[in-house]
């Protein structure tokens, strides 16, 4: 399995404080059967954000770690990047931190963020040649019950990513749903853990692909944690998101 959203990096921000925490994160991962992590610290553009050349050397650094406690995970560099209105200049300078140096961004929306703040963005974010992936949307809009405007934003190229531990309840009931919900309609297209320690919201895909694969079918744990991140690492277009074959009559936007 391939996990997207981490804050691996230590002392960077609110994830590993340090390189012990972060070794430790990368064993979770590996004994959890992931692979590839990418290590994706917050990214403030309005706050003096490190630069792009710094994070990627903070990757390298980690990964000589990695090799000298002979753990066989792969890092790639990465950001989660804060919404922002300043967002599209930065991509059109070739400024923003984005995964593993692609088309990829991951996009953090506050809690509550109102959609109606978003289509602007992603088209211009698209015509500056990126295609965001939404972070966490079950908890920045845990709750809601109308998904058609995250239907149209899917439309527009956006990829949306799910945190395991809300799929499998660790973030509360409300997160559990939503997540759920959005499954159920095929708007989610990666799982991802968010890690940011060892203890409070650890590393691993396993238990909440599983219930993927019970919510959508067989293929949707493949797709999800392997076939989408796969595709995003290699800045290609995204496999169709799974879903719920007794949701794909509400899924009107797509005929």
């Amino acid at each position: 399995m391939l996990d997207l959203h981490s804050h691996v990096l230590p002392g960077v921000d609110d994830g590993a404080p340090d390189l012990e925490q972060a070794l430790d994160m990368c064993r979770l991962a590996l004994d959890d059967g992931v692979k590839l992590m990418a290590a994706t610290p917050h990214w403030y553009p309005a706050r003096d954000p490190l630069p792009v050349e710094e994070l990627d050397r903070g990757v390298q650094w980690l990964r000589g770690k990695l090799e000298a406690a002979g753990l066989p995970l792969k890092l790639v560099p990465g950001a989660e990047v804060a919404l922002d209105p300043d967002l599209p200049r930065l991509a059109k300078e070739k400024a923003l931190p984005t995964i593993n140096g692609g088309p990829y961004l991951l996009l953090e929306c506050p809690p509550s963020t109102s959609p109606r703040l978003l289509p602007d963005l992603v088209y211009n974010l698209r015509l500056a040649g990126l295609r965001p992936i939404l972070a966490h949307a079950e908890r920045t809009w845990a709750g809601m019950d109308a998904w058609e405007w995250l239907g149209g934003l899917v439309e527009q190229g956006c990829l949306v990513q799910v945190t395991a531990a809300s799929l499998i309840g660790k973030l509360g009931s409300s997160p559990k749903k939503t997540a759920e919900v959005l499954l159920g309609l095929g708007l989610v297209h990666l799982l991802a853990s968010d890690a940011h320690s060892p203890s409070w919201r650890p590393p691993g895909l396993a238990q909440a692909a599983q219930v993927a694969e019970h919510l959508c079918g067989p293929g949707a744990a493949e797709v999800l944690t392997r076939q989408t991140p796969q595709a995003v690492l290699a800045g290609e277009e995204a496999p169709p998101a799974p879903r719920s074959a007794a949701r794909r009559r509400l899924f009107f936007w797509r005929k």
